[in-house]
């Protein structure tokens, strides 16, 4: 063991291991090396400027990572420069010069960088849980970056944001004020399917010089894992750094952050039945809304069409907490409304716009003036027809905003005015002409030479504050004056991850803390923040947007988000999760989604936040005993009732579970089996017979079935036909799929019309598609506008002739209505020469198997089928070096006729059970395997209870063949979906 000589040592307060074997906390030297030492490790660097042992005291054991990589104490960098690809961390592509010498002088740490000449004058503090590195002066201020820590460890169990653990012992670097940055960087480890491996943590803290250098400071603990947190929440109080707590608790180890929220829309006339609704489901938290709330964002201006009065909403506050939950909105951050006073009748300024896109007056104008002339192209601004959720058509000048209308890219060049009438319909994003003084703005008079900004947006109807502005600063002020006014516990900060991409200036780390940071420090309440910095934060995990189809498939991106949760540290929020009544695309909630979400919430103790509205409690007749399901859930959750062996086993994805009452306030849980979704019925007279495995115990059968609607045969004069071989109008110019590229990188796509003829007649299309890059699933697409939008609703399912090419790619015929509505159908190309497919759904669950621009909400949340403007054509899924060559011939929109189903029936080998009941379209029925059967319609309203007929099937484990039947009259529908269910035996 190496002997240190003691040079300096500050003491703090609280101690937590037993480490004796090498003193108190102190800096100690020795030759040519020194020790930084607290009562849990020993940081070891040498003089030569490099990391050289991170000790644990109790058993002695190195963490520091032995590897190629020089492992430099601390790294300046010189001529970095930020893009979008690295605003998270230190700038890119600058020369980094890693420490060379380190030296104790006077009780400081100097620190040298190779031959440069910078030194680096930094304050040392030693604690007993914790020790400090605090950046005093630097002596040279042309550097881009400085890592004031670079500590590469072995601890890869659980990697969090900026710190990482195993079983037994953690470590970490904390930045102690808002302009330092902490962060886990990773060494590359290996690759797989091109795609590089990062498993070895390096723990780094930096400062920027676009936010600050001096007065950077990082705190570097390593301990045993069970104590991280505690000391994670010790450097937090003794440090001024945000502690939020929930009745006084700190939030990351307060029980009530379990709680679940149930968001909607509220008003002053439904307060009391939204109560009644959140205490029958047991949730702790309330959430509003931001557009039922707020009549402008900015000025934060309360909603008048739900809220007469700032008393109404006080009332409801009141009565809230009345009942014993916490009040909480949903707001959308960094954006200011177009209607704000912020915007009229004079500009704030402050507001932020795009420099690439600023251009010059090139002649005066007076306030009459329709032709804004520029000395220099307009090209490169939004385009008439150009899709953008981050651009738009704003421009300034002066205090006066102008919308235009077209881009005039010849000489001369300017803002155009290409309609006789001067109109704007801001609720759709429509512009017609260029419209002078806009938004309450008054149109005046300009100069040649004038600058001409064009003001950023967010989704057509916000402008954005600059968050070094002093205009973001008073926006954060009103925010936290109306979460004090209204006494609000709880804030859901949306749109920072979308806006913060698009600040002109500053690293991503330092904006994405200033929202937060911001409103912790003006709100005179405990307010409970969730998504932001670790620091201000109460939950982490990840939060996916409310589908209606796909619902199970979209929960499980939460839950997969609740290992880096645990790695971090924190609480975990399951949503947002959708409770729906019945629409023309989607069903109504049932027991089932729910069962599976509230297990998963209870296994991992997180919460969910529930995204619906009153009415749709209201209509779905089902939401009383939904209700009563969750609220059992969440009370045993609270409760802590099921031990760890029990929760370890409910955690596994997409397995099911259901809670059973055994006596008085017993309970137990059994898995649950739903076989996949089986399309059934009878084809030419005959009955339908497939395969169910089961593997549970043998038991009496259970099964939901469903009536489908009739589809037109291919070729039926009722189909719509949706692309027809022959000439295209393709948009190859703009924003893509998603306001996005349209093809990952390196991928080449090609549609058009082909001279081969489709066994369906006529000519038809022809796909190729080449991936000339490394993304494991390539895609590239064919943006196709349509003549006139089409109206599908009564033709939502696809048919068409495909020629495959066995690639194993899948060909998608996805339907794009506006920024936020997808509907996508796709073909698996596993197969050789031309084949039938016939679509009768859209995509569901198997979305996220694709990687495409679609691949998430957007193509699973609700869809008008009316009004649909254009539609693209996919090839996804092919890998590096590979091609595919794909036809296809007349895409058609099949004919829906809804049909009734008779008497439907299954039989399992020699029993057959009949249920006595008339399916309309839309509802469905479910039996539990004894008892009677329910009937439902489309809300879940019980329409009918009756006993089966014939004997109960019996199934076995392993295969059972089934056969579906049903009322054979024509009059009658032959179409269902069936679903066959399992029970396991209770968990122990």
């Amino acid at each position: 063991m190496r002997m240190l000589l003691v040079a300096s040592v500050t003491a703090g307060v609280i101690g937590f291991g037993n480490g004796t074997t090498r003193g108190k906390p102190a800096v100690r030297v020795e030759g040519d090396h020194l020790a930084l030492e607290t009562n849990h490790f020993v940081y070891v660097i040498g003089t030569d400027g490099l990391n050289k042992e991170f000790i644990d005291r109790r058993t002695d054991k190195d963490y520091l990572l032995r590897s190629d990589d020089p492992r430099h104490f601390m790294s300046i960098q010189r001529n970095g420069i930020r893009d979008s690809g690295s605003r998270q961390g230190p700038p890119s592509d600058g020369q980094w010069v890693g420490s060379t010498a380190v030296q104790w002088r006077h009780g400081y740490l100097w620190v040298t960088f190779g031959e440069t000449g910078i030194e680096a004058k930094i304050h040392v503090r030693t604690y007993p849980n914790y020790l400090t590195l605090d950046l005093i002066s630097i002596n040279d201020h042309t550097i881009t970056s400085i890592l004031l820590a670079r500590l590469p460890l072995t601890l890869t169990k659980y990697i969090g944001t900026w710190h990482c653990r195993d079983d037994t012992y953690g470590a970490a670097v904390v930045a102690l004020n808002h302009e330092t940055n902490a962060l886990v960087d990773a060494i590359q480890t290996g690759v797989i399917q091109d795609e590089p491996q990062f498993h070895r943590p390096v723990l780094t803290g930096h400062a920027d010089q676009e936010v600050r250098l001096e007065g950077a400071k990082i705190a570097v603990v390593g301990c045993p894992s069970e104590n991280l947190l505690d000391i994670l929440e010790q450097i937090e109080l003794e440090n001024g750094l945000p502690h939020p707590t929930i009745d006084g608790v700190w939030a990351k180890k307060s029980p009530e952050v379990m709680r679940s929220q149930m968001y909607g829309h509220l008003a002053e006339n439904n307060v009391d039945d939204v109560i009644r609704y959140a205490q029958l489901g047991g949730f702790g938290t309330i959430v509003i809304y931001h557009r039922s709330l707020f009549h402008s964002h900015g000025s934060y201006i309360l909603n008048r069409e739900f809220w007469k009065s700032d008393a109404a909403l006080k009332v409801a506050s009141d009565k809230i907490h009345a009942a014993g939950l916490k009040f909480g909105v949903h707001n959308l951050n960094l954006v200011i409304s177009k209607h704000d006073p912020l915007v009229r009748p004079v500009p704030a300024p402050g507001f932020m716009s795009y420099a690439s896109r600023q251009r010059v007056l090139a002649a005066d104008i007076g306030p009459t003036d329709k032709f804004v002339p520029t000395t220099t192209s307009p090209r490169g601004l939004l385009a008439k027809g150009d899709k953008s959720i981050y651009h738009g058509r704003t421009l300034r000048i002066g205090d006066e905003l102008i919308l235009y209308d077209a881009l005039q890219t010849e000489e001369p060049f300017g803002f155009a005015d290409t309609s006789d009438e001067d109109t704007y319909d801001g609720s759709h994003g429509n512009y017609r002409g260029c419209i002078r003084g806009a938004f309450g703005t008054t149109a005046a008079a300009h100069p040649a030479g004038s600058k001409i900004e064009n003001l950023m947006e967010f989704v057509n109807g916000y402008y954005r504050p600059d968050v070094t502005s002093d205009l973001f600063d008073r926006v954060m002020r009103n925010m936290a004056g109306f979460l004090d006014k209204f006494e609000f516990d709880y804030v859901y900060p949306d749109g920072m991850g979308q806006n913060i991409g698009y600040q002109s200036e500053g690293p991503a780390w330092y904006i994405r803390s200033l929202v937060p940071h911001k409103l912790y420090h003006y709100t005179q309440r405990e307010v409970r923040f969730i998504w932001g910095t670790w620091h201000t934060s109460s939950m982490g995990g990840e939060i996916t947007d409310a589908v209606t189809s796909g619902v199970k498939a979209t929960f499980n991106q939460s839950v997969k988000g609740a290992r880096s949760a645990e790695a971090n540290l924190q609480p975990t929020d399951f949503g947002w999760l959708s409770y729906v009544s019945h629409g023309p695309n989607h069903d109504a909630t049932r027991p089932r989604i729910m069962e599976y979400a509230w297990c998963k919430a209870l296994a991992y103790g997180a919460a969910i936040s529930l995204s619906s509205n009153l009415q749709s409690y209201i209509d779905n007749g089902r939401t009383e005993e939904i209700f009563a399901i969750m609220k059992n859930w969440e009370q045993l959750k609270m409760a802590g009732y099921f031990p760890e062996r029990i929760r370890e086993q409910m955690k596994e994805l997409d397995e099911e579970f259901v809670l059973e009452q055994k006596g008085t306030e017993q309970w137990q849980v059994r898995p649950i089996t739903y076989s996949p979704e089986k399309y059934v019925g009878l084809v030419d007279g005959k009955q339908n017979v497939w395969n169910f495995s089961n593997i549970h115990p043998t038991q009496a059968m259970r099964v939901n079935i469903q009536p489908m609607p009739q589809l037109a045969e291919y070729g039926d004069p009722q189909n719509v036909t949706v692309l027809k071989p022959g000439p295209l109008n393709l948009r190859t110019t703009g924003r893509g799929p998603m306001w996005g590229e349209r093809q990952s990188p390196g991928f080449q796509l090609e549609l058009g019309a082909s001279d081969e003829d489709s066994p369906s007649g006529g000519k038809s299309f022809s796909v190729s598609a080449a991936n000339q890059g490394t993304k494991a699933a390539g895609w590239g697409c064919a943006e196709i506008l349509f003549d006139h939008p089409m109206d599908l609703r009564q033709h939502r399912g696809l048919g068409t002739w495909v020629k495959g090419d066995g690639s194993g790619a899948v060909l998608h015929f996805t339907f794009e209505r506006s920024a936020w509505q997808a509907r996508d159908y796709y073909v698996r190309l596993d197969f050789n020469g031309w084949k039938y497919v016939q679509m009768p759904v859209h995509a569901g669950e198997e979305i996220y198997e694709f990687q495409f621009p679609y691949s998430f909400f957007t193509a699973l949340a609700g869809f008008n089928y009316e009004g649909i403007p254009r539609m693209y054509v996919f090839i996804t899924n092919l890998g590096p070096g590979s091609t595919a060559q794909v036809s296809f011939g007349r895409l058609e929109a099949l004919q829906e006729t809804p049909r009734t189903l008779h008497r439907p029936g299954l039989t399992v080998r020699d029993k057959s059970i009949t249920f006595p009941v008339r399916l309309e379209p839309g509802w469905y029925l479910e039996f539990q395997g004894k008892g009677t059967v329910r009937v439902f319609d489309p809300n879940g309203h019980t329409m009918s209870e009756v006993q089966p007929e014939g004997m109960i099937p019996i199934l076995e484990p392993g295969d059972n063949q089934v056969t579906f039947f049903c009322d054979p009259d024509p009059d009658y529908g032959q179409a269902a979906k069936a679903t066959l269910i399992t029970l396991g035996k209770p968990l122990q």
